[in-house]
Protein backbone atom coordinates (compact mmCIF):
# COMPACT_ATOMS: atom_id res chain seq x y z
CA UNK A 1 0.00 0.00 0.00
CA UNK A 2 0.97 3.37 -0.73
CA UNK A 3 0.57 6.01 1.22
CA UNK A 4 0.85 9.96 0.42
CA UNK A 5 1.72 12.51 3.20
CA UNK A 6 -0.65 15.82 2.31
CA UNK A 7 -0.48 19.18 3.92
CA UNK A 8 -2.78 21.36 2.53
CA UNK A 9 -2.17 25.04 1.98
CA UNK A 10 0.62 24.99 3.92
CA UNK A 11 4.97 25.73 2.83
CA UNK A 12 6.82 22.79 4.75
CA UNK A 13 9.66 24.70 6.18
CA UNK A 14 13.54 23.91 4.77
CA UNK A 15 15.43 21.60 6.89
CA UNK A 16 17.80 24.59 7.52
CA UNK A 17 15.51 27.87 8.10
CA UNK A 18 15.84 29.53 11.60
CA UNK A 19 12.07 29.87 12.59
CA UNK A 20 8.59 28.04 11.82
CA UNK A 21 7.74 29.35 8.80
CA UNK A 22 4.57 32.03 8.62
CA UNK A 23 1.72 31.56 6.54
CA UNK A 24 2.29 32.82 2.96
CA UNK A 25 1.49 35.94 1.54
CA UNK A 26 -0.01 35.84 -1.58
CA UNK A 27 -1.19 32.98 -4.01
CA UNK A 28 -2.37 29.42 -1.71
CA UNK A 29 0.56 27.26 -2.23
CA UNK A 30 0.09 23.97 -3.64
CA UNK A 31 -0.56 21.16 -2.08
CA UNK A 32 2.91 18.85 -1.12
CA UNK A 33 2.89 14.88 -1.29
CA UNK A 34 5.47 13.45 -0.13
CA UNK A 35 6.02 9.80 -0.89
CA UNK A 36 6.96 7.48 2.30
CA UNK A 37 8.37 4.02 0.75
CA UNK A 38 6.38 1.02 1.31
CA UNK A 39 6.81 -0.62 4.27
CA UNK A 40 4.57 -3.35 6.38
CA UNK A 41 3.03 -1.08 9.20
CA UNK A 42 0.82 -2.49 11.53
CA UNK A 43 -3.22 -1.73 10.65
CA UNK A 44 -3.78 0.33 13.75
CA UNK A 45 -0.63 2.27 12.59
CA UNK A 46 -1.97 2.80 8.95
CA UNK A 47 -4.84 3.72 10.31
CA UNK A 48 -3.92 6.53 12.30
CA UNK A 49 -1.64 7.57 9.64
CA UNK A 50 -4.31 8.02 7.46
CA UNK A 51 -6.53 10.08 9.50
CA UNK A 52 -3.45 12.33 9.86
CA UNK A 53 -3.38 13.17 6.31
CA UNK A 54 -7.34 13.38 6.06
CA UNK A 55 -6.46 16.11 9.21
CA UNK A 56 -4.00 17.45 7.65
CA UNK A 57 -6.21 18.04 4.61
CA UNK A 58 -8.59 19.68 6.23
CA UNK A 59 -6.06 22.30 8.16
CA UNK A 60 -6.91 19.95 11.61
CA UNK A 61 -3.24 20.17 12.04
CA UNK A 62 -3.07 19.71 15.80
CA UNK A 63 -4.80 16.77 15.54
CA UNK A 64 -2.98 15.61 12.43
CA UNK A 65 0.09 16.31 14.74
CA UNK A 66 -1.19 13.98 17.89
CA UNK A 67 -1.75 11.07 15.38
CA UNK A 68 2.10 11.26 13.49
CA UNK A 69 3.98 11.71 17.18
CA UNK A 70 1.95 8.94 18.31
CA UNK A 71 3.17 6.96 15.27
CA UNK A 72 6.72 7.95 15.58
CA UNK A 73 7.27 7.01 19.43
CA UNK A 74 5.48 3.71 18.78
CA UNK A 75 7.79 3.11 15.11
CA UNK A 76 10.58 5.64 15.63
CA UNK A 77 10.44 5.58 11.63
CA UNK A 78 12.47 8.33 10.50
CA UNK A 79 10.22 9.45 8.04
CA UNK A 80 7.36 9.60 10.45
CA UNK A 81 9.09 11.53 12.58
CA UNK A 82 10.55 14.12 10.25
CA UNK A 83 6.87 14.65 8.91
CA UNK A 84 6.00 14.77 12.79
CA UNK A 85 9.45 17.35 13.61
CA UNK A 86 7.76 19.72 10.40
CA UNK A 87 4.40 20.10 11.71
CA UNK A 88 5.27 20.81 15.09
CA UNK A 89 7.44 23.80 13.97
CA UNK A 90 5.06 25.16 11.88
CA UNK A 91 2.69 25.40 14.76
CA UNK A 92 5.28 26.65 16.85
CA UNK A 93 5.38 23.46 19.48
CA UNK A 94 9.12 23.62 20.22
CA UNK A 95 8.62 20.94 22.97
CA UNK A 96 7.42 18.19 20.66
CA UNK A 97 9.71 19.31 17.41
CA UNK A 98 12.33 18.82 19.94
CA UNK A 99 11.38 15.00 20.99
CA UNK A 100 10.42 14.48 17.27
CA UNK A 101 14.02 15.26 16.27
CA UNK A 102 15.64 13.44 18.31
CA UNK A 103 13.82 10.25 17.45
CA UNK A 104 14.32 11.26 13.87
CA UNK A 105 17.96 11.87 14.52
CA UNK A 106 18.31 8.66 15.63
CA UNK A 107 16.90 6.93 13.30
CA UNK A 108 18.62 8.57 10.72
CA UNK A 109 21.88 9.86 11.90
CA UNK A 110 23.36 10.45 8.80
CA UNK A 111 20.41 12.63 7.38
CA UNK A 112 21.78 15.84 6.60
CA UNK A 113 17.99 16.93 7.50
CA UNK A 114 17.32 15.70 10.53
CA UNK A 115 20.57 17.20 11.89
CA UNK A 116 19.80 20.52 10.11
CA UNK A 117 16.31 20.43 12.17
CA UNK A 118 18.12 19.19 15.14
CA UNK A 119 20.55 21.91 15.71
CA UNK A 120 17.79 24.32 14.88
CA UNK A 121 15.24 22.82 17.51
CA UNK A 122 18.39 22.99 20.29
CA UNK A 123 19.15 26.29 19.22
CA UNK A 124 15.52 27.75 20.07
CA UNK A 125 15.23 25.60 23.65
CA UNK A 126 18.66 27.77 24.23
CA UNK A 127 20.81 24.61 24.25
CA UNK A 128 23.17 26.15 22.24
CA UNK A 129 26.65 23.66 22.66
CA UNK A 130 24.18 21.28 21.74
CA UNK A 131 22.83 23.02 18.89
CA UNK A 132 26.80 23.71 18.01
CA UNK A 133 27.57 19.98 18.11
CA UNK A 134 24.88 18.71 15.59
CA UNK A 135 25.32 21.56 13.39
CA UNK A 136 29.03 20.24 13.50
CA UNK A 137 27.80 16.73 12.78
CA UNK A 138 26.06 18.07 9.84
CA UNK A 139 29.57 19.97 8.16
CA UNK A 140 30.93 16.18 8.84
CA UNK A 141 28.52 14.61 6.63
CA UNK A 142 29.01 17.23 3.93
CA UNK A 143 25.97 19.40 4.64
CA UNK A 144 25.47 23.51 4.91
CA UNK A 145 25.98 24.21 8.26
CA UNK A 146 23.78 26.71 10.57
CA UNK A 147 26.80 27.89 12.86
CA UNK A 148 26.02 31.07 12.20
CA UNK A 149 22.51 30.83 13.16
CA UNK A 150 23.35 29.80 16.34
CA UNK A 151 26.35 32.56 16.97
CA UNK A 152 23.11 34.85 15.91
CA UNK A 153 20.92 33.65 18.35
CA UNK A 154 23.59 33.34 21.74
CA UNK A 155 22.80 37.46 22.44
CA UNK A 156 20.48 35.84 24.87
CA UNK A 157 22.76 33.41 26.64
CA UNK A 158 24.48 35.16 29.60
CA UNK A 159 28.27 35.87 29.23
CA UNK A 160 30.02 32.29 30.79
CA UNK A 161 27.60 30.38 28.44
CA UNK A 162 28.55 32.62 25.93
CA UNK A 163 32.30 32.00 26.80
CA UNK A 164 31.62 27.84 26.51
CA UNK A 165 30.19 28.24 23.24
CA UNK A 166 32.96 30.59 21.88
CA UNK A 167 35.36 28.01 23.13
CA UNK A 168 33.83 25.50 20.75
CA UNK A 169 33.87 27.46 17.69
CA UNK A 170 37.57 28.47 18.10
CA UNK A 171 38.13 24.65 18.35
CA UNK A 172 36.21 24.21 15.30
CA UNK A 173 37.88 27.06 13.55
CA UNK A 174 41.21 25.93 13.72
CA UNK A 175 40.05 22.22 12.10
CA UNK A 176 38.52 24.07 9.03
CA UNK A 177 40.33 28.11 9.37
CA UNK A 178 38.67 28.75 5.80
CA UNK A 179 34.80 28.08 6.55
CA UNK A 180 32.96 31.14 6.14
CA UNK A 181 30.17 30.02 8.30
CA UNK A 182 32.53 29.49 11.33
CA UNK A 183 34.47 32.46 10.75
CA UNK A 184 31.47 34.76 10.64
CA UNK A 185 30.14 32.78 13.61
CA UNK A 186 33.06 32.95 15.89
CA UNK A 187 32.90 37.24 15.25
CA UNK A 188 29.79 37.37 15.93
CA UNK A 189 30.17 35.40 18.98
CA UNK A 190 33.53 38.09 20.02
CA UNK A 191 31.16 41.03 19.29
CA UNK A 192 28.36 39.56 21.51
CA UNK A 193 31.39 39.27 24.39
CA UNK A 194 32.49 43.20 23.29
CA UNK A 195 35.88 41.70 22.30
CA UNK A 196 35.44 44.26 18.87
CA UNK A 197 38.98 43.93 17.51
CA UNK A 198 38.79 40.41 17.59
CA UNK A 199 35.65 40.21 15.97
CA UNK A 200 37.06 42.66 13.31
CA UNK A 201 40.12 40.80 12.22
CA UNK A 202 37.89 37.90 12.33
CA UNK A 203 35.39 39.76 9.63
CA UNK A 204 38.33 41.33 7.42
CA UNK A 205 39.89 37.46 7.56
CA UNK A 206 36.72 36.11 6.21
CA UNK A 207 36.39 39.06 3.71
CA UNK A 208 40.01 38.17 1.86
CA UNK A 209 39.06 34.59 1.89
CA UNK A 210 35.51 35.12 0.50
CA UNK A 211 35.90 38.88 -1.10
CA UNK A 212 31.68 39.12 -1.88
CA UNK A 213 30.58 37.25 1.73
CA UNK A 214 27.71 38.99 2.56
CA UNK A 215 27.13 37.50 6.26
CA UNK A 216 31.18 39.28 6.67
CA UNK A 217 30.21 42.45 5.39
CA UNK A 218 27.37 42.57 7.58
CA UNK A 219 29.28 42.14 10.62
CA UNK A 220 31.87 43.83 9.59
CA UNK A 221 29.46 47.11 9.44
CA UNK A 222 27.88 46.15 12.52
CA UNK A 223 31.37 46.83 14.34
CA UNK A 224 32.26 49.73 12.46
CA UNK A 225 28.98 51.00 13.57
CA UNK A 226 29.49 49.80 17.45
CA UNK A 227 33.35 51.43 17.25
CA UNK A 228 31.24 55.09 16.25
CA UNK A 229 32.98 54.73 12.37
CA UNK A 230 29.44 55.10 10.80
CA UNK A 231 30.70 56.73 7.70
CA UNK A 232 32.87 53.73 6.97
CA UNK A 233 29.89 51.47 7.45
CA UNK A 234 28.07 53.39 4.76
CA UNK A 235 31.08 53.59 2.35
CA UNK A 236 31.29 50.04 2.38
CA UNK A 237 28.03 49.09 2.46
CA UNK A 238 26.95 51.29 -0.04
CA UNK A 239 29.52 49.73 -2.37
CA UNK A 240 28.45 46.01 -1.86
CA UNK A 241 25.02 47.05 -2.47
CA UNK A 242 26.23 48.02 -5.73
CA UNK A 243 27.14 44.57 -6.54
CA UNK A 244 23.75 43.07 -4.69
CA UNK A 245 20.98 45.23 -5.00
CA UNK A 246 18.45 42.60 -4.40
CA UNK A 247 20.23 41.32 -1.18
CA UNK A 248 17.45 42.64 1.24
CA UNK A 249 19.53 41.85 4.12
CA UNK A 250 22.82 43.97 3.28
CA UNK A 251 19.85 46.67 2.67
CA UNK A 252 18.74 46.36 5.91
CA UNK A 253 21.66 46.57 7.49
CA UNK A 254 22.79 49.67 5.60
CA UNK A 255 19.42 51.23 6.25
CA UNK A 256 19.52 50.84 9.65
CA UNK A 257 22.79 52.55 10.05
CA UNK A 258 21.58 55.63 7.60
CA UNK A 259 18.86 56.16 10.03
CA UNK A 260 21.57 57.27 13.07
CA UNK A 261 23.23 60.07 10.60
CA UNK A 262 21.27 60.67 7.50
CA UNK A 263 17.24 59.95 7.56
CA UNK A 264 16.57 61.22 4.06
CA UNK A 265 18.56 58.18 2.33
CA UNK A 266 17.38 56.26 5.43
CA UNK A 267 14.01 56.56 4.23
CA UNK A 268 14.65 56.09 0.72
CA UNK A 269 16.76 52.57 1.25
CA UNK A 270 13.07 51.68 3.46
CA UNK A 271 11.60 52.92 0.06
CA UNK A 272 12.71 50.41 -1.94
CA UNK A 273 13.04 47.84 0.91
CA UNK A 274 8.76 47.97 1.02
CA UNK A 275 8.81 47.20 -3.09
CA UNK A 276 11.89 44.26 -2.83
CA UNK A 277 9.55 42.64 0.51
CA UNK A 278 5.90 43.49 -0.37
CA UNK A 279 3.96 43.24 2.83
CA UNK A 280 6.88 43.39 5.30
CA UNK A 281 5.35 45.07 7.95
CA UNK A 282 8.96 45.73 9.56
CA UNK A 283 9.76 47.69 6.73
CA UNK A 284 6.47 49.34 6.10
CA UNK A 285 7.04 50.37 10.06
CA UNK A 286 10.54 51.55 9.84
CA UNK A 287 9.48 53.72 6.85
CA UNK A 288 6.69 55.18 8.75
CA UNK A 289 8.99 55.91 11.87
CA UNK A 290 11.63 57.20 10.10
CA UNK A 291 9.16 59.45 7.42
CA UNK A 292 7.29 60.72 11.06
CA UNK A 293 10.62 61.52 12.21
CA UNK A 294 10.94 63.96 9.27
CA UNK A 295 7.81 65.67 8.87
CA UNK A 296 7.22 63.86 5.82
CA UNK A 297 3.78 63.02 7.38
CA UNK A 298 2.15 61.79 4.24
CA UNK A 299 4.38 59.09 3.47
CA UNK A 300 4.56 58.09 7.26
CA UNK A 301 0.82 57.95 7.74
CA UNK A 302 0.42 56.25 4.20
CA UNK A 303 2.68 53.65 5.36
CA UNK A 304 0.88 53.62 8.71
CA UNK A 305 -2.55 53.13 6.98
CA UNK A 306 -1.60 49.87 4.63
CA UNK A 307 -0.09 48.28 7.78
CA UNK A 308 -3.69 48.36 9.30
CA UNK A 309 -4.77 47.37 5.74
CA UNK A 310 -2.60 44.30 5.57
CA UNK A 311 -3.27 43.16 9.58
CA UNK A 312 0.38 43.41 10.43
CA UNK A 313 1.64 45.87 13.45
CA UNK A 314 -1.57 47.23 14.20
CA UNK A 315 -1.51 48.11 17.78
CA UNK A 316 1.47 50.48 16.59
CA UNK A 317 0.10 51.69 13.53
CA UNK A 318 -3.24 53.04 15.48
CA UNK A 319 -0.60 55.14 18.30
CA UNK A 320 1.29 56.67 15.42
CA UNK A 321 -1.75 57.30 13.87
CA UNK A 322 -3.26 58.52 16.91
CA UNK A 323 0.20 61.00 17.41
CA UNK A 324 -0.62 62.07 14.38
CA UNK A 325 -4.08 63.34 14.37
CA UNK A 326 -3.31 64.54 18.13
CA UNK A 327 -0.51 66.81 16.54
CA UNK A 328 -2.53 68.32 14.12
CA UNK A 329 -5.27 68.59 16.85
CA UNK A 330 -7.81 66.25 15.37
CA UNK A 331 -8.73 64.79 19.10
CA UNK A 332 -11.49 62.76 18.12
CA UNK A 333 -9.52 60.50 15.60
CA UNK A 334 -6.78 60.77 18.20
CA UNK A 335 -9.14 59.17 20.58
CA UNK A 336 -10.43 56.62 18.45
CA UNK A 337 -6.64 55.36 16.98
CA UNK A 338 -5.23 55.31 20.88
CA UNK A 339 -8.46 53.37 22.01
CA UNK A 340 -6.88 50.51 19.93
CA UNK A 341 -4.27 50.28 20.98
CA UNK A 342 -4.29 46.99 22.66
CA UNK A 343 -1.48 45.53 25.00
CA UNK A 344 2.31 45.61 23.90
CA UNK A 345 4.93 48.19 23.59
CA UNK A 346 3.11 51.11 22.52
CA UNK A 347 0.18 50.50 25.15
CA UNK A 348 1.47 52.79 28.09
CA UNK A 349 1.99 55.59 25.93
CA UNK A 350 -1.03 55.31 24.40
CA UNK A 351 -3.17 55.09 27.69
CA UNK A 352 -0.75 58.03 28.94
CA UNK A 353 -1.97 60.37 25.80
CA UNK A 354 -5.52 59.21 25.72
CA UNK A 355 -6.00 60.32 29.40
CA UNK A 356 -4.39 63.58 28.67
CA UNK A 357 -6.57 64.36 26.01
CA UNK A 358 -9.50 63.42 28.34
CA UNK A 359 -8.56 65.44 31.02
CA UNK A 360 -7.01 68.42 29.04
CA UNK A 361 -11.17 68.73 27.56
CA UNK A 362 -12.07 68.47 31.49
CA UNK A 363 -14.31 65.01 30.52
CA UNK A 364 -12.88 63.64 33.39
CA UNK A 365 -15.77 61.31 33.32
CA UNK A 366 -14.16 59.63 30.40
CA UNK A 367 -11.25 59.20 31.70
CA UNK A 368 -12.81 57.85 34.65
CA UNK A 369 -14.56 54.60 32.74
CA UNK A 370 -11.26 54.61 30.77
CA UNK A 371 -9.17 53.68 32.90
CA UNK A 372 -11.89 51.55 34.82
CA UNK A 373 -12.47 49.52 31.66
CA UNK A 374 -8.49 48.54 31.93
CA UNK A 375 -8.37 48.08 35.20
CA UNK A 376 -11.01 45.44 34.44
CA UNK A 377 -8.23 43.89 31.55
CA UNK A 378 -5.50 44.15 33.33
CA UNK A 379 -5.87 43.61 37.01
CA UNK A 380 -2.60 42.71 37.78
CA UNK A 381 -1.72 46.70 36.73
CA UNK A 382 -4.64 48.17 38.20
CA UNK A 383 -2.29 49.93 41.00
CA UNK A 384 -0.28 51.31 38.44
CA UNK A 385 -3.12 52.81 36.27
CA UNK A 386 -4.15 54.45 39.55
CA UNK A 387 -1.05 56.09 39.52
CA UNK A 388 -1.17 57.13 36.28
CA UNK A 389 -4.17 58.52 36.08
CA UNK A 390 -3.19 60.78 39.26
CA UNK A 391 -0.46 61.99 37.81
CA UNK A 392 -1.86 63.09 34.36
CA UNK A 393 -4.62 65.12 37.04
CA UNK A 394 -1.66 66.45 38.76
CA UNK A 395 0.41 67.99 36.13
CA UNK A 396 -2.71 69.71 34.66
CA UNK A 397 -3.64 70.76 38.29
CA UNK A 398 -6.53 69.16 38.53
CA UNK A 399 -5.34 68.58 42.09
CA UNK A 400 -9.01 67.91 44.17
CA UNK A 401 -9.74 65.09 41.55
CA UNK A 402 -6.43 63.46 41.75
CA UNK A 403 -6.77 63.36 45.62
CA UNK A 404 -10.42 61.52 45.06
CA UNK A 405 -8.58 59.32 42.70
CA UNK A 406 -5.21 58.60 44.77
CA UNK A 407 -7.31 57.86 47.59
CA UNK A 408 -9.78 55.33 46.19
CA UNK A 409 -6.76 53.81 44.85
CA UNK A 410 -5.62 53.50 48.18
CA UNK A 411 -8.74 51.96 49.38
CA UNK A 412 -8.25 49.14 47.17
CA UNK A 413 -4.60 48.55 47.80
CA UNK A 414 -4.07 50.37 51.30
CA UNK A 415 -0.23 48.79 51.40
CA UNK A 416 0.45 50.69 47.77
CA UNK A 417 3.98 52.94 48.27
CA UNK A 418 3.44 53.94 45.17
CA UNK A 419 0.27 55.32 46.01
CA UNK A 420 1.14 56.68 49.24
CA UNK A 421 4.24 58.31 47.58
CA UNK A 422 2.07 59.84 45.02
CA UNK A 423 -0.78 61.14 47.19
CA UNK A 424 1.93 62.68 49.98
CA UNK A 425 4.00 64.72 47.02
CA UNK A 426 0.15 65.90 46.04
CA UNK A 427 -0.29 66.87 49.46
CA UNK A 428 2.26 68.52 49.92
CA UNK A 429 2.14 70.75 46.39
CA UNK A 430 -1.84 71.46 48.67
CA UNK A 431 0.27 72.74 51.38
CA UNK A 432 -1.58 70.02 53.72
CA UNK A 433 2.00 68.93 55.84
CA UNK A 434 -0.19 67.04 58.24
CA UNK A 435 -1.39 64.67 55.38
CA UNK A 436 1.94 64.53 53.67
CA UNK A 437 3.81 63.53 56.93
CA UNK A 438 1.26 60.98 57.77
CA UNK A 439 1.70 59.25 54.22
CA UNK A 440 5.48 59.48 54.22
CA UNK A 441 5.71 57.76 57.70
CA UNK A 442 3.28 55.21 56.63
CA UNK A 443 5.62 53.99 53.87
CA UNK A 444 8.58 54.50 56.30
CA UNK A 445 6.64 51.87 58.66
CA UNK A 446 6.34 49.40 56.06
CA UNK A 447 9.94 50.46 54.03
CA UNK A 448 12.36 51.80 56.79
CA UNK A 449 14.78 51.98 54.05
CA UNK A 450 13.13 53.61 50.92
CA UNK A 451 15.15 56.33 50.31
CA UNK A 452 12.74 58.21 48.15
CA UNK A 453 10.44 58.29 51.58
CA UNK A 454 13.45 59.74 53.88
CA UNK A 455 14.47 62.22 51.67
CA UNK A 456 10.86 63.80 50.85
CA UNK A 457 10.06 63.98 54.59
CA UNK A 458 13.82 65.11 55.67
CA UNK A 459 13.27 68.05 53.15
CA UNK A 460 10.13 68.76 53.58
CA UNK A 461 10.60 68.94 57.44
CA UNK A 462 13.62 71.39 56.68
CA UNK A 463 12.05 73.37 54.41
CA UNK A 464 9.02 74.03 56.31
CA UNK A 465 9.27 73.35 59.89
CA UNK A 466 11.83 74.25 62.79
CA UNK A 467 11.78 70.16 63.37
CA UNK A 468 15.68 70.21 62.01
CA UNK A 469 16.95 67.23 64.31
CA UNK A 470 13.91 65.20 63.13
CA UNK A 471 15.18 66.42 59.14
CA UNK A 472 18.90 65.75 60.08
CA UNK A 473 18.42 62.43 61.37
CA UNK A 474 16.03 60.81 58.41
CA UNK A 475 18.74 62.63 55.70
CA UNK A 476 21.73 61.28 57.27
CA UNK A 477 19.90 58.22 57.30
CA UNK A 478 19.19 58.73 53.44
CA UNK A 479 22.47 59.56 52.51
CA UNK A 480 24.11 56.55 54.67
CA UNK A 481 21.64 54.14 51.96
CA UNK A 482 22.41 56.21 48.78
CA UNK A 483 25.42 58.51 48.96
CA UNK A 484 26.02 59.66 45.22
CA UNK A 485 21.90 60.57 45.00
CA UNK A 486 21.78 64.24 44.03
CA UNK A 487 18.86 64.84 45.24
CA UNK A 488 19.90 63.76 48.91
CA UNK A 489 22.87 66.26 48.53
CA UNK A 490 20.37 68.92 47.41
CA UNK A 491 18.17 68.45 50.56
CA UNK A 492 20.88 68.16 52.82
CA UNK A 493 22.59 71.20 51.47
CA UNK A 494 19.47 73.34 51.84
CA UNK A 495 18.96 71.46 55.47
CA UNK A 496 22.83 73.70 56.39
CA UNK A 497 21.20 76.92 54.56
CA UNK A 498 18.18 77.03 57.07
CA UNK A 499 20.11 76.13 60.02
CA UNK A 500 22.51 78.90 58.92
CA UNK A 501 25.28 76.17 58.11
CA UNK A 502 26.28 78.20 54.74
CA UNK A 503 29.47 76.58 53.96
CA UNK A 504 28.01 73.46 54.17
CA UNK A 505 25.17 73.83 52.54
CA UNK A 506 27.46 75.62 49.32
CA UNK A 507 29.91 72.10 49.74
CA UNK A 508 26.64 70.16 49.69
CA UNK A 509 24.53 71.89 46.99
CA UNK A 510 28.06 72.54 44.10
CA UNK A 511 28.38 68.69 45.00
CA UNK A 512 24.43 68.04 43.94
CA UNK A 513 24.30 70.05 41.31
CA UNK A 514 27.64 68.59 39.72
CA UNK A 515 26.03 65.17 40.17
CA UNK A 516 22.76 65.50 38.97
CA UNK A 517 22.15 69.31 37.23
CA UNK A 518 18.12 70.21 37.15
CA UNK A 519 16.03 73.52 37.98
CA UNK A 520 15.55 72.49 41.62
CA UNK A 521 18.73 72.06 42.86
CA UNK A 522 19.65 74.99 40.26
CA UNK A 523 17.62 77.03 42.46
CA UNK A 524 18.72 76.21 45.94
CA UNK A 525 22.36 76.90 44.99
CA UNK A 526 21.85 80.06 43.13
CA UNK A 527 20.25 81.11 46.17
CA UNK A 528 22.83 80.39 48.32
CA UNK A 529 25.42 82.02 46.05
CA UNK A 530 23.00 84.65 46.28
CA UNK A 531 23.09 85.41 49.86
CA UNK A 532 27.04 84.69 50.40
CA UNK A 533 27.18 87.24 47.50
CA UNK A 534 28.52 85.83 44.54
CA UNK A 535 25.35 87.17 42.21
CA UNK A 536 27.32 87.11 39.09
CA UNK A 537 27.85 83.02 39.51
CA UNK A 538 24.43 82.54 41.04
CA UNK A 539 22.73 84.30 37.95
CA UNK A 540 25.03 81.75 36.16
CA UNK A 541 23.45 78.99 37.97
CA UNK A 542 20.24 80.04 37.47
CA UNK A 543 20.72 80.41 33.72
CA UNK A 544 21.58 77.13 33.49
CA UNK A 545 19.02 75.39 35.20
CA UNK A 546 16.24 77.34 33.11
CA UNK A 547 18.11 75.93 30.24
CA UNK A 548 17.65 72.21 31.71
CA UNK A 549 13.83 72.73 32.65
CA UNK A 550 12.51 76.20 30.52
CA UNK A 551 8.91 75.70 31.92
CA UNK A 552 9.89 74.61 35.13
CA UNK A 553 8.98 77.91 37.52
CA UNK A 554 10.80 77.26 40.72
CA UNK A 555 14.17 79.32 39.90
CA UNK A 556 11.82 82.42 38.81
CA UNK A 557 9.79 81.97 41.90
CA UNK A 558 13.58 81.96 43.89
CA UNK A 559 14.18 85.37 41.83
CA UNK A 560 10.48 87.18 42.70
CA UNK A 561 11.11 85.76 46.01
CA UNK A 562 14.91 87.14 46.41
CA UNK A 563 13.73 90.56 44.17
CA UNK A 564 17.32 89.12 41.85
CA UNK A 565 17.02 89.49 38.18
CA UNK A 566 18.95 87.76 35.39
Amino acid sequence: MTLYWVLSGCSLQSARSVAAPEPELGPPQPEIRIQAPTKPFPTETLYSLLTAEIAGSRAQYDLALSNYVQQARETHDPQIAERATMIARYLGNNQVAMEMVQIWVAAAPHNKDALANAALAYMQAGRSREAFDYSRRLMDEGGESVFQTIALNAASLDDNARALLLNDFVTQLQAHPEDEQLMVGTGILLQQQGKYDEAMQLAHQALKIHPRSIPAAILEANLLHQLKRDKEAITKMADLLEFYPDNTNLRQQYARILSHHDLALAQEQFTILTRQLPGNGDMLLSLGIIALERKDNETARNAFEELLDRDLHISTAHYYLGRMAEARQDLPEAIIHYLQVENGNDFLSATVSLVDIFVRQEDFLSAQQHMNRLRLRFPDQSEALYVLHGQTLVKHNYLFEADVVFSEGLANFATSTRLLFARAMLNNQRKRLAATERDLRQILKQEPDNTAALNSLGYILADRTQRFDEARALLDKALQLNPDDAAIMDSIGWLHYRTGKYPEALEFLRKAFATGPNSEIGAHLGEILWMLGNKEEARQVWQEGIKLAPNDPTIQETLNRLKADL
